[in-house]
């Protein structure tokens, strides 16, 4: 019979495993009830850690470190407060760290990891090259979250991209749109993918992607702006933009009315994230909503459990749930 896995304790308790390993590890952060059912599952399951595991806990430094390109974007700023919350739940600490898209930089961080100054890495769109990551997640505490590197050994949590964008480009085209347009970047892997979902919508309406402009550049309220002037000198006009994040649909909203042009009457425009910036523009955005605080929170988790339990080893990614936010920058 193959041994039980912190995992099993889980899933028979019915709790999460961090709650398992903040149980393992003592710590007062747990309610009696969870205490409880994870004592009853571990009778059930005849759990016992690894003496490996053990050495393990005695040796933690409990602090992590979580790394991102930049801190600008909200949705970093709420998966990074989902990550931090759970670990200081579980007694950790995160030490959080822009890379500014410095390879070398990144290296240095990563360091911190391999000499032991940390215990584990939640990592943002890395800038390492994909089997860098994933020679690293062989050997290392890593999850990755959001932009994911393609990895198989590095866990990732994020939403489906692709299927986020295919589902508001199809509620702009079933809510009118017929000449489609698209402001996005391929900087970002989660900006090509929300490029292909686009692209499918538009080809299964028997459509066809008008416009489609990608900045490598900053991709912030500016480069909004920017390039929905240049939608603006075509001509015809399209009559439905998706952007790839809220910021830049702001920038687009405010470059199309200021060209005496209504949205969403002339031309309807779409976002992506449901940041603040989505219900601060006028009309406020339609967009999708990612859940990036419980990324963080089943990020740490998933980290969690790769730092206390070695036979812990998730690979590949989970996708959570977004949801298309409907406002007054689109029809219907």
């Amino acid at each position: 019979m193959a041994r039980a896995t912190v995992q099993d304790v889980a899933r028979t308790a019915g709790v999460s495993v961090g709650t398992v390993s903040r149980v393992l590890n003592g710590s007062p952060a747990v309610s009696e009830s969870s205490k409880a059912k994870v004592a009853a599952a571990i009778r059930q399951l005849n759990y016992r850690p690894l003496a490996s595991a053990r050495d393990l806990r005695r040796d933690r430094t409990m602090r992590i470190l979580a790394l991102a390109k930049n801190l600008y974007s909200p949705v970093i700023s709420e998966v990074f407060r989902g990550a931090g919350d759970a670990a200081a739940l579980s007694g950790y600490v995160t030490l959080i760290a822009p890379t500014a898209g410095d390879r070398e930089r990144e290296q240095q961080l990563v360091d911190m990891l391999r000499n032991g100054s940390v215990d584990g890495l939640i990592m943002f769109s890395p800038t390492m090259p994909d089997e860098d990551v994933e020679e690293m997640a062989e050997q290392l505490c890593v999850v990755q979250v959001c932009e994911i590197a393609d990895a198989e050994a590095a866990f990732g949590v994020s939403i489906d991209d692709r299927q986020a964008a295919f589902d508001i480009t199809r509620h702009l085209i079933r809510t009118g749109g017929q000449r489609m347009a698209m402001i996005g970047t391929r900087a970002a892997r989660s900006g090509r993918l929300r490029e292909e979902g686009f692209r499918r919508a538009v080809a299964e309406a028997g459509l066809s992607p008008d416009h489609m402009l990608f900045t490598d550049g900053d991709f912030d309220f500016h480069a909004g702006r920017r390039l929905a002037k240049e939608l603006l000198g075509l001509s015809p006009l399209p009559d439905a933009v998706f952007c790839g994040s809220d910021t830049v649909a702001a920038g687009c909203v405010r470059e199309i009315t200021d060209a005496g042009l209504r949205v969403p009457e002339d031309i309807a425009v779409a976002g992506f994230d449901d940041s603040i910036q989505a219900e601060m523009c006028i009309p406020e955005l339609t967009t999708i909503r990612q859940p990036a605080y419980a990324m963080g929170q089943v990020a740490f988790e998933a980290l969690l459990a790769r730092m206390t339990e070695p036979e812990a080893y998730r690979r590949g990614r989970t996708f959570l749930p977004h949801e298309l936010v409907v406002r007054d920058s689109t029809n219907g």
